[in-house]
């Protein structure tokens, strides 16, 4: 590719699976939601929501089961992204002694980078003017989208500190099958046969291999993406604890308590209260 390139997209639902790549993205999603794997971290997302990914981070966005289902024609799936090759970005920006800043931008974008305030505000401006430009228009625009970039401090990082990419491009496919099961039957009681069968593998072979490549255990993947639909469904309005629990695929109010503690470091009261700050 070149340095930079723009990619739109407007379909039913978003039809990637799990993978990676050496180019940095830069993803607005305009319409659509469902849950996201970025390296070690998931959780649910909406609309209006920007990311940076770094070079060779794993990730995938996966709508929710509803955008699958034929006659619903209200769900759609509307993205903006700017694709960028960091080797060739970094060799540019070192002629004209900015090479330092990029470098620390792609430091943190090996995380993952999720926007908010201002920062989220202008550079979603700027990526939807870029999609609309051709040569040096768009080529202006792409170097303001950097200088906010190497200076904004309005991000969270998405995967753990330390995370490293473990996967191999043949995983892509026996991964995202997993993945797309839970998500698909996170509701009820996931039997791990079921899931080992999957990828081919029986139970311990399958938990060492996953333990391998994601740097968590089966069972705590399957909680975490739990919790986060208990978030999500928190965000919406859902303020009973006990529904919460049940709906989300946790057998007791206990171990629902007990997750969301761990994974959240708040209980979800405490959560619901700083919701409603």
């Amino acid at each position: 590719m070149d340095v930079f390139a723009v990619r739109v997209v407007d379909l039913p639902y978003f039809s990637t699976e799990f993978h990676f790549h050496k180019e940095c993205q830069m993803v607005y999603v305009v319409e659509s939601e469902g849950r996201r794997i970025i390296g070690d971290s998931v959780e649910t997302f909406a609309s209006d929501e920007l990311i940076l990914l770094g070079p060779d981070i794993p990730h995938v966005w996966y709508n929710d089961k509803r955008y699958f289902e034929q006659g619903d024609a209200g769900t759609h799936a509307r993205s903006l992204a700017l694709f960028f090759d960091p080797d060739k970005l970094l060799a540019a920006m070192e002629l004209f002694g900015e090479g330092k800043q990029v470098e620390a931008l792609l430091k943190k974008a090996r995380r993952g980078m999720k926007f908010s305030g201002k920062t989220k505000q202008v550079l979603t401006q700027l990526l939807q003017q870029i999609t609309r430009q051709q040569d040096f228009k768009r080529l202006l625009t792409f170097m303001q989208i950097l200088e906010v970039l190497t200076h904004t401090n309005e991000f969270d990082l998405l995967a753990s500190q330390g995370y490293v990419n473990t996967y191999q491009a043949k995983d892509n496919d026996r991964i995202d099958r997993v993945f797309t099961y839970v998500f698909t039957h996170f509701k009820k009681d996931i039997q791990l046969d079921d899931v080992a069968s999957l990828a081919n593998m029986n139970k311990q072979a399958f938990c060492r291999y996953f333990k391998s490549r994601t740097q968590k255990t089966f069972v705590q993947f399957v909680n975490e993406v739990r919790i986060s639909q208990a978030c999500r469904l928190m965000t919406d309005g859902e303020n009973q604890i006990a529904v919460l629990a049940y709906e989300c695929g946790f057998n007791s109010l206990s171990n629902f308590n007990r997750f969301f503690k761990e994974i959240k470091d708040m209980t979800p009261r405490e959560y619901l209260r700083m919701l409603a700050v």
